[in-house]
């Protein structure tokens, strides 16, 4: 089965020195800027000047040309602005750092960063910032910079959900449970922490989570081992995407259907064919598109919003919008498989 592509696993591919040299930070003092001047009444406003811009490593992945992009144009037309897709077309980290900069130099009106490396992108986001320009992160965080919010999943959710939907589809029945993905991996390490919120108070018993590093392949390598391996397993949950293709594959070859409850993150095409094949039980899809959608209009707010909080909200450093949108997500089941195929 060919690899299911998305950003996370492609992360895995990055190296420290890939890709061009990041250029220089740049450094100012300026605050990001505080509401605009309303136009007098009766006078129609118009923004079609304003760029917001969206930059991620491998920006055209399939992934956000299906989901990211088409909310993005969509935000840009409802507000009647401009939107951009920047960035390297690989993962390629001092590419990104570079396509960050480059763009804070000609100062857009808004910046929406895809947090590929919590690390490296701190420096570019706090120069932009000093530069007056709103920031936000979507899809992936960068928490230690002075961006204004992160609007996304909460991955601990993720967990939540899969561990529900793996209870009510055990009936009752207990034994062990394997977890596959990017273990060491922020996001994967609080969607464990919520699986087991819910599986152990089941009665179930959760495996150590096991390297599945982002590869479909190698996800169905360490799936078929763990069904031979472990003759109690009576579960399976992915938190990469390409773990719910692997552990499918693993429990069809392995003649399992139906006697191995499997979930997982993500609702792409692969996923809902196992679905609807009856073996996997349960995607948690993401909202792409309401984060990337979400992002544009936070932006839009951090630069017009009519709200005070102080006589000089900018310098305060008190910003309009919210810190932190949680995006929630779905679940898809063969009951509701049919919506989504």
């Amino acid at each position: 089965m060919k690899p299911l592509l998305t950003r996370r696993s492609l992360l895995q591919l990055a190296t420290a020195g890939a890709g061009t040299a990041a250029l220089g930070s740049l450094s100012g003092c300026e605050q990001p800027p505080g509401p605009q001047a309303t136009p007098a009444p009766g006078t129609p406003a118009n923004h079609t000047h304003e760029e917001y811009v969206w930059l991620s490593a491998n920006a055209n992945l399939p992934l956000f040309t299906r989901h990211d992009h088409p909310a993005l144009q969509l935000a840009g037309r409802e507000l009647g602005v401009q939107v951009t897709i920047a960035g390297p077309s690989s993962v390629d980290i001092p590419g990104l750092v570079a396509a960050l900069e480059q763009t804070t130099a000609r100062k857009p009106a808004g910046l929406m960063v895809v947090g590929w490396d919590p690390s490296a992108l701190v420096p570019p986001i706090n120069a932009a910032v000093a530069a007056g320009i709103p920031v936000v992160c979507v899809d992936a965080d960068v928490p230690a910079s002075r961006r204004l919010a992160f609007i996304g999943t909460d991955w601990f959710e993720i967990g939540v959900r899969q561990a529900e939907a793996m209870v009510k589809a055990l009936a009752g029945r207990t034994g062990k449970v394997a977890l596959l993905g990017l273990i060491e991996q922020e996001i994967d390490q609080r969607a464990f922490a919520g699986f087991r919120s819910v599986a152990e108070k089941a009665g179930l018993t959760c495996l150590d989570p096991q390297q599945d590093k982002g590869n479909t392949a190698e996800a169905t390598r360490v799936a078929a081992g763990l069904i031979q391996g472990v003759p109690d397993l009576v579960g399976m949950a992915g938190f990469d995407s390409e773990s719910g293709p692997g552990i499918s594959q693993a429990i069809k070859e392995a003649g399992r259907t139906g006697k191995i409850v499997a979930t997982c993150v993500d609702a792409e095409e692969p996923h809902l064919r196992f679905v609807q094949e009856g073996i996997l039980t349960a995607c948690v899809g993401q909202k792409r598109e309401l984060f990337t959608y979400l992002g544009v209009r936070a932006l839009f707010e951090a630069r017009h919003s009519p709200l005070r909080f102080t006589k000089n909200d900018s310098a305060a450093g008190i910003s309009p919008i919210a810190a932190f949108y949680n995006t929630g997500t779905y679940t898809v089941t063969r009951e509701n498989l049919g919506f989504f195929l």
